[in-house]
């Protein structure tokens, strides 16, 4: 156990270092709190976001777009995105950068002239549930109208087969029908509205958010400090008089990894203890999910700061390293933007950053929730990459230290 008592020994000198209760608590709510506020603004008005997609380019087409869409009427209430494919409107909806997709299909046009069937397809994110009813609510109403109109057209054409010539008496009654026959109609038209759910990435709240990324952010900040803290000991040969006594290099390493994990756990529990409590973030209806989550998380974080220490020569290389390591590490993660945003290039390439799966593994949990079995895959991921680092980390330093 004398690894354990090295731990405790370094614990004990983190507790005294009131500069440390900045770092652990009061920086990362501080920009948490900001983060999501500045995030999470919206004006008083409400508007909704719609990607419109047009392969028909028919008469009816424009009039969907042009007079429907883009009419003084509802300027205050959408702001329209035309992009050129469905697969792009897609996509946008999956990221949550819009609030629902209006694609017209190719021969919609030519299917309304002839009275045959066709559909509007309206994609929604279950996350703008209302911009989403907006939308299909105007395009269900634009739907209705042509409805009315395909009917009137099939009427008059029917009376005027019927009667062979239409006197004027004749087309008032002919009208007439028509007028009757739309009041009884259904919306059961040739023309409908085809609306999906458009499962794909669901994003929590920004506060929620930036809970999880400004916890990984200083998550590596604290562990790079108790790092620094490995080189000055060797400067001071501390270590080398340690490694005379009946204590072996492996138990020392071991003390001092314990020790720097141990400080980033109670970092990283009090930080989701704090934001449930004081911010109400949620982060996953399963408790043992999110301790499981955050192990890997710690671990992956001490992994990849005991790395920096092996690789530096003095603590104030480390001291220097490791805060532009840290910065760079949790910008390609997705701890300063949201990794939904990033351009498809950076977002292959933040995978490669333990922090992007605990992103990935948090998020579910607070969208999704589930339980272990949920997260499998991005805590895989903060294991592996926890591992590659401390072997490492343990082979370097074990050979600094003989």
């Amino acid at each position: 156990m004398k690894f354990w008592h090295i731990a405790v020994k370094d614990l004990k000198i983190r507790v005294r270092d009131k500069s440390a209760f900045v770092v652990l608590l009061i920086l990362p709510m501080v920009m948490i709190i900001i983060l999501g506020t500045v995030f999470n603004w919206a004006g008083s008005s409400f508007t909704a976001n719609v990607a419109l997609v047009d392969l028909d380019g028919g008469a009816m087409a424009r009039r969907l777009t042009e007079d429907v869409f883009a009419s003084p009427q509802l300027e205050d209430l959408l702001v329209v995105t035309t992009v050129a494919t469905e697969a792009e409107a897609r996509s946008l909806v999956e990221q949550g950068r819009t609030g629902a997709a209006v694609i017209i299909p190719a021969g919609f046009s030519g299917s309304v002239s002839a009275g045959t069937k066709t559909a509007i397809i309206v994609l929604g994110n279950p996350e703008t549930a209302t911009q989403a009813g907006v939308i299909r609510n105007i395009v269900a109403s634009f739907t209705a109208e042509v409805q009315r109109r395909q009917l009137a057209a099939s009427v008059a054409i029917r009376t005027l087969q019927q009667s062979g010539t239409v006197p004027p008496q004749r087309m008032q009654e002919a009208v007439q029908s028509v007028l009757d026959e739309v009041s009884a109609s259904q919306q059961t038209g040739a023309v409908s509205v085809k609306t999906t759910t458009q499962e794909g990435l669901r994003v929590p709240p920004a506060l929620d958010y930036y809970a999880v990324g400004m916890a990984l952010l200083y998550l590596i900040f604290t562990a790079n400090t108790g790092t620094e803290g490995m080189l000055e000991e060797k400067r001071q040969h501390t270590l080398s008089r340690i490694l005379t006594t009946p204590t072996s290099r492996a138990q020392v390493l071991l003390g001092k990894l314990v020790g720097i994990f141990v400080i980033a756990a109670l970092q990283f529990t009090l930080i989701i203890i704090l934001t449930r409590v004081l911010y109400n973030v949620n982060w996953g209806a399963s408790v043992p999910a999110v301790i499981v989550m955050a192990a890997a998380t710690v671990l992956a974080g001490a992994g990849l700061s005991t790395l920096v220490a092996a690789l530096a020569r003095t603590p104030e290389q480390a001291g220097e390293v490791g805060p532009a390591v840290a910065l760079i590490y949790s910008l390609l993660g997705g701890s300063m933007w949201p990794v939904y945003n990033m351009p498809s290039w950076l977002n292959a390439a933040s995978r490669i950053t333990f922090t992007r799966w605990s992103i990935e593994g948090f998020t579910s949990l607070m969208v999704n929730g589930g339980g272990v079995s949920t997260i499998i895959h991005p805590v895989g991921a903060c294991l592996a990459m926890a591992g590659a680092f401390l072997l490492i980390s343990v082979t370097v330093l074990n050979r600094n230290y003989q």
